[in-house]
């Protein structure tokens, strides 16, 4: 638990921009800030070398990683929109009443527009991916959103962009309601791929250049 409490408070570190990139995270600054022995920090910063937040360099220990580029966050986002459909109509022949019901709650929620709508709509979207039963392909996705968690914290979710990604949470729990595969396919493609026509959109307004 200390080591998945180290893990936690480091990533909001990082993804609030309080570990700037090429920031060396050394273990005993962290031991400081963070309250909690080495050990448990070793382990979270090797757990975060994994999600690509953190390179575990040798002879110079943990660094915050480079966010990826513009190109790299396009092709992470082909991926997932394939793979998370993919997964997605697969859910379709496991989703269990409470799991319907979860996605129900999880809408609802959203639907009030919270602070956290981020955190519920990654919940939402991996109870279709449990759902899946295919383990690995899910890691593999959430693999992929881990790259670009880093990107996501900088681009502010706002109120209408939430709007529009509960509808289309809607659309595919209505699909998967009705058990349509190419139903589900495509409602599940328009919201992945809704996610990064924000992101595009947002850092053309922010560097004035556009996003290739």
């Amino acid at each position: 638990m200390k080591s998945l409490r180290a893990y936690e408070k480091i990533r909001d570190m990082i993804l609030s921009g309080f570990k700037h990139p090429g920031t060396r995270l050394v273990l005993s600054e962290l031991e400081t800030e963070l309250s909690i022995g080495r050990g448990p920090i070793r382990e979270a910063l090797m757990r975060l070398d994994r999600s690509g937040l953190v390179k575990n360099i040798p002879y110079k220990g943990a660094i915050v990683a480079t966010p990826p580029t513009p190109k790299e966050i396009l092709h992470i986002y082909d991926l997932r929109a394939d793979l998370e459909a993919k997964l997605a109509v697969e859910a379709i022949k496991h989703l269990t009443d409470a799991d319907i019901l979860r996605l129900e709650e999880l809408i609802a929620r959203m639907e009030e527009l919270p602070q956290n709508h981020y955190q519920l709509d990654r919940e939402f979207h991996r109870v279709i991916c449990d759902a899946s039963k295919l383990p690995h392909l899910c890691n593999i996705a959430q693999a992929l959103v881990q790259s670009v968690e880093s990107v996501l914290n900088i681009y502010r979710r706002e109120k209408d962009h939430c709007i529009k990604f509960n509808k289309q949470h809607r659309e595919i729990l209505d699909a998967l309601k009705r058990k349509n595969p190419e139903d589900v396919k495509a409602a599940f493609e328009i919201n992945i791929r809704s996610g990064l026509e924000i992101i595009k959109d947002t850092f053309s307004k922010l560097l004035n250049v556009p996003f290739e």
